[in-house]
């Protein structure tokens, strides 16, 4: 009885203090989900409220007198006007998406959905860039249009195929604040038939796709952000990655190979303290004679910079592969010599093969330390198309015209991968610690 209680209790804490460690965790992915303005709300939500879905219909039968292009025109001023005042002025409904529908004669004639976060980035980054909601503004010379065309539309005077779930919109208890926006302080061009609210918690996951995309509308200039937005700075971190991994695998076990099986005791002993003296080394001491170096060298705002520190492999590592090479038995190495085989041989036949589990762990510590490596990368890459993640991350939160709920939401989509590799690697980890014989 007192085995099961102590159990329980034990499951207790552990959970406990799992969920003290995760909540800083969730609270960044629940506000990443949140907009611009409950993000701010005092006291602080922990889980965002319901995402609303609103459309808005708006008749032009009035205008069926004018030509295709002209009647265009009109609709999209509306388009403009409604969606706009719609999530600037309506800052407490949570909407997370906004369907405007134009309808003549009783037919559907255009139809046009556009989710909160786009028109953020518009109103942020995009056309209406440091500019106040207004009508005027709105509506200035072709803005507009540059608007309408880049939301997306579809338009057919003689209706358009229901392909997009438009249903018979009613005036519901959101009308009231729409029809007082658009008629009022936004004097929409046509007439307002009605609202329609639905609620869609899937449109908060959606949230994620317009922050992938937030570096290609603040870098347009640069043609491999503005092609691949931040996929380019995960590209770039993950050959970073990919290579120190590398080499830090190859790198440190020939480092210790000598040390282990060639040198004498004395001699393994003096390079081993030097190594293990390395990483004792402060960055900061090194710091700038090492940048001062590197740039005139050319390995400034190029891969090069970014490689090229890796090709020194790291002392733990190679104390870490020195132990393991030293606990292989000597019997395998003396039949090698027997059959005639080199030093290279027994490096890459039976060395390398039995030091898996080590492998394991450099690799992974690597992979972490190397991830969330910042300072370097920053001193070293001026070009938007060479940042890392933690260096893009760090740039675009010094924008001030970034809301804070896309620097959270690209901080979660920088986390998840780290955390997602431990839980799938867990067991792989702790079997390599196992097997390697490391304790602590």
């Amino acid at each position: 009885m007192k085995k099961s209680s102590l159990t329980i209790t034990s499951y207790i804490v552990s959970i406990l203090f799992a969920l003290l460690i995760l909540y800083p965790l969730i609270y960044i992915i629940s506000n990443s989900m949140k907009d611009n303005v409950k993000i701010y709300d005092i006291p602080p939500k922990l889980l965002p409220d319901t995402a609303q879905s609103l459309t808005i219909e708006i008749d032009y039968s009035v205008f069926e007198h004018l030509t295709d292009d002209q009647l265009l025109d009109k609709i999209q001023q509306d388009q403009i006007l409604a969606m706009f005042s719609s999530v600037y002025e309506l800052t407490r409904d949570s909407l997370f998406e906004l369907k405007f529908v134009g309808t003549m004669n009783g037919e559907n004639i255009f139809y046009s959905r556009a989710h909160r976060m786009k028109l953020e980035l518009e109103k942020d980054t995009g056309v209406y860039a440091n500019a106040s909601i207004n009508r005027k503004v709105l509506l200035y010379e072709d803005r507009y249009i540059r608007a309408s065309n880049k939301i997306g539309y579809t338009f057919d005077r003689n209706g358009i195929q229901k392909v997009h779930n438009i249903t018979n919109v009613e005036k519901d208890e959101i009308y009231d604040k729409v029809s007082k926006n658009l008629a009022d302080k936004y004097e929409t061009n046509g007439v307002l038939k009605g609202t329609k609210v639905k609620k869609n918690n899937l449109l908060l996951l959606e949230s994620f796709i317009y922050y992938f995309q937030l570096p290609s509308w603040m870098y347009p200039k640069n043609e491999a952000v503005a092609k691949y937005s931040f996929l380019i700075f995960i590209i770039n971190t993950l050959i970073v990655v990919s290579w120190a991994i590398i080499t830090q695998v190859v790198l440190g076990a020939i480092t210790a190979f000598p040390l282990s099986r060639i040198l004498s005791k004395k001699a393994a002993n003096f390079w081993l303290l030097f190594f293990l003296g390395t990483t004792m080394i402060p960055f900061v001491s090194v710091m700038i004679p090492q940048f001062t170096m590197f740039k005139r060298l050319g390995f400034y705002d190029n891969y090069w910079a970014l490689l090229v520190p890796h090709l020194l492999p790291y002392g733990f590592f190679v104390y870490l592969y020195k132990g393991f090479f030293d606990r292989i038995p000597s019997s395998l190495f003396e039949a090698a010599r027997i059959d005639g085989a080199s030093n290279l041989y027994t490096f890459t036949k039976i060395c390398m093969p039995l030091s898996k589990p080590i492998i394991s762990i450099v690799a992974l510590q690597t992979f972490l330390s190397n991830w969330s490596d910042f300072f370097w990368a920053w001193m070293v890459t001026e070009r938007q198309n060479l940042w890392t993640l933690n260096v893009a991350l760090y740039n675009i939160s010094q924008n001030k015209a970034v809301k804070q709920n896309f620097v959270m939401g690209l901080s979660v989509l920088t986390i998840l991968p780290v955390l997602f590799l431990t839980v799938i690697f867990s067991k792989h980890i702790k079997a390599s610690l196992a097997s390697s014989g490391i304790k602590g």
